[in-house]
């Protein structure tokens, strides 16, 4: 098995979609044996746009092969109804420096704002993970990032639970730091009452690479991707329910975090921690998430620093924020795999809208807004370093705003079914739409 990024130009389809003409690219383009790991559209011209992916290449007689096999890309499910519901996704990428959620946690405020106006809120790891905190509402809905677009695409289903068994890998290169995440996994035990008594060392190092996508993205990729399935198949196999991760990424230079810290670059791990999730995620359909081990430790700038880095400086191996929240992550639940569908599961029908920055409206939950016709409201504020506004994709679902505040109120009208119209001024007389004249 082998990892690696590649960029597909195409054109989107006249009067089709761009989830349909992705899916199409997609279908004409990918290799036998080959799956989209990870990908968006990160530039657009009119029709003509590129998708940046991470592709995973696989041999046909791998023990993973009919698993990687299913791109669900190829076959998205229409939303049919609007459940009793009123739930929203929030999404922060990662690796394209965000100005909300760029750093350790940061967008957790806004993150639970919006919870706060609607029933319940799915996010990402990335949203809430902040080293040892994880402050994220009780409403919120901590899902991987893949499993995140496999729910959004129609694929899987949320079932909520009131604990998972959590099961920890840990990169051998990070022995320095074991007693260090021992001591997380006891405390969590002890003090949270988490149940996360498994854990496994890897048993050769991941082989980790920092790398910049032309657009300086971060991305990278892990040369030995198959020893963390080895060990997530030893850990599930003695009872764990979600999966935890420790690494050393390696490659990160005093200089990159420097300009991170500043703000002039993406967080340089965060591309490689998305691979690891997102692999652990389709392979075996459990909850998961991932920490970097303080690769930094001795290349950190001493003193104070913005408020949205400084989770960075309080801890050692920035693990617990992971624990608090795989420990209630819920089921991952296949749709076609159901004979019949359990009480209070979440699917893409209970979604009311979703909340994404404004200039990266490429990826899966934005296409599939405009797919389903769901609210897809961006807000300019968090600004990255894309420029995939609605000014070139050209989606009628898009409600732009300016910041978290007007989303949050945005949100709150949607669930209410108040018109959006009706809350600004000047208003507007109706439109007459007359009939067609006959022809005699």
């Amino acid at each position: 098995m082998k990892l690696d990024n590649h960029v597909y130009p195409f054109e989107r389809r006249k009067h089709h979609s761009w989830l349909e003409s992705v899916s199409a690219a997609f279908a004409a383009q990918l290799e036998e044996n080959t799956y989209p790991l990870r990908y968006s559209i990160v530039d657009c011209d009119g029709s003509d746009a590129v998708i940046d992916a991470t592709i995973v290449r696989f041999d046909s007689d791998c023990d993973y092969a009919e698993t990687l096999k299913t791109v669900e890309i190829l076959a998205p499910r229409k939303k049919q109804f609007q459940g009793s519901d009123f739930g929203i996704v929030q999404i922060i990428p990662t690796g394209i420096r965000c100005e909300f959620g760029g750093y350790a946690g940061d967008a957790c405020p806004a993150t639970n704002l919006l919870a706060g106006a609607a029933d319940f809120l799915i996010t990402h790891p990335n949203a809430v993970n902040a080293s040892e905190l994880n402050e994220m509402a009780g409403n919120v809905f901590y899902v991987e990032g893949h499993a995140l677009d496999s729910f959004l695409l129609g694929h899987l289903g949320l079932l909520p639970v009131r604990s998972n068994t959590i099961g920890t890998f840990i990169d051998p290169t990070g022995n320095d730091f074991l007693d260090d995440v021992l001591n997380t996994l006891n405390a969590a035990r002890a003090v949270k009452g988490v149940s996360c008594d498994l854990y496994t060392v890897l048993r050769a190092d991941l082989g980790v690479e920092i790398a910049w996508s032309e657009r300086q993205c971060a991305v990278g990729t892990v040369r030995r991707p198959e020893v963390i399935l080895d060990a997530v198949t030893r850990l599930i196999t003695n009872g764990a329910q979600a999966i935890g991760g420790v690494s050393v990424i390696h490659g990160v230079t005093r200089d990159m975090f420097a300009r991170h810290l500043r703000g002039e670059i993406p967080n340089p791990s965060g591309g490689i921690e998305a691979i690891i999730t997102h692999l652990i995620s389709k392979i075996f359909r459990l909850p998961t998430a991932h920490a970097p081990l303080p690769y930094y430790q001795d290349i950190k700038e001493k003193g104070s620093h913005s408020p949205r880095a400084s989770a960075e400086f309080i801890s050692i191996p920035h693990y617990f924020s992971v624990l608090k929240g795989l420990a209630r992550a819920p089921r991952l639940m296949p749709i076609s795999a159901l004979d019949h569908v359990p009480p209070h599961l979440h699917s893409l029908n209970d979604i009311g809208a979703i909340v994404m920055p404004a200039d990266c409206l490429g990826g899966v939950p934005a296409l599939v807004a405009e797919y389903n016709d769901i609210p897809l409201i961006a807000v300019r504020e968090n600004k990255t370093i894309l420029d995939v506004t609605n000014d070139k994709m050209h989606m009628r679902n898009v409600i732009e705003v300016e910041s978290y505040l007007e989303a949050a109120g945005v949100v709150i009208a949607l669930r209410d079914g108040i018109s959006l119209e009706s809350l600004r001024r000047p208003m507007y007389l109706p439109n007459r739409i007359d009939s067609p004249t006959q022809v005699k």
